[in-house]
C-alpha cells in the first residue's frame, strides 16, 4: 500500500471514530434531565419491567456508538504504530480493544433491558 493511500485510509478511520465520539458527547439524552448524570449511568440504572423506555434506549444506543467510535480510534492508533515499526507499542494499543468490546456488550444488554 502506498503511503498516500495508507494516510488516507487511517485519516478516514480516525475521522469516523472522532465523529462518532463527538456526536455521542454533544447530542443530549432523549428528554432526559442533564442533572440525571451521564448517558452510561442512565442506561445502566434502568430496571427490567418497564416496556420501551426511550431515554434508557437512547442512552444505550449512545453507549454502543461511543464504543464503536473508541474502537475506530484505537484501531487507527494501532495501525499507525504498526506501520511505523513500533510493534510492541502497537500490540499494547491493540489490546485496548477489550474496552470498546465490553462497551458494545454492555450497551446491547442495556438496550435489550430498556426495550423489554
Amino acid at each position: 500500500m502506498r503511503r498516500t493511500e495508507f494516510l488516507k485510509f487511517t485519516s478516514i478511520l480516525l475521522l469516523a471514530g472522532i465523529s462518532l465520539i463527538s456526536i455521542v458527547l454533544l447530542v443530549p439524552n432523549a428528554a432526559g434531565d442533564p442533572a440525571q448524570g451521564c448517558f452510561i449511568k442512565i442506561a445502566v440504572a434502568h430496571s427490567w419491567g418497564r416496556l420501551f423506555d426511550p431515554t434508557a434506549a437512547w442512552c444505550s444506543l449512545k453507549l454502543i456508538l461511543f464504543s464503536l467510535g473508541l474502537f475506530l480510534v484505537i484501531e487507527t492508533l494501532g495501525t499507525i504504530l504498526w506501520a511505523l515499526q513500533h510493534r510492541n507499542s502497537a500490540w499494547v494499543i491493540y489490546s485496548l480493544h477489550v474496552v470498546p468490546c465490553f462497551g458494545v456488550l454492555l450497551g446491547g444488554y442495556c438496550l435489550l433491558k430498556a426495550l423489554v
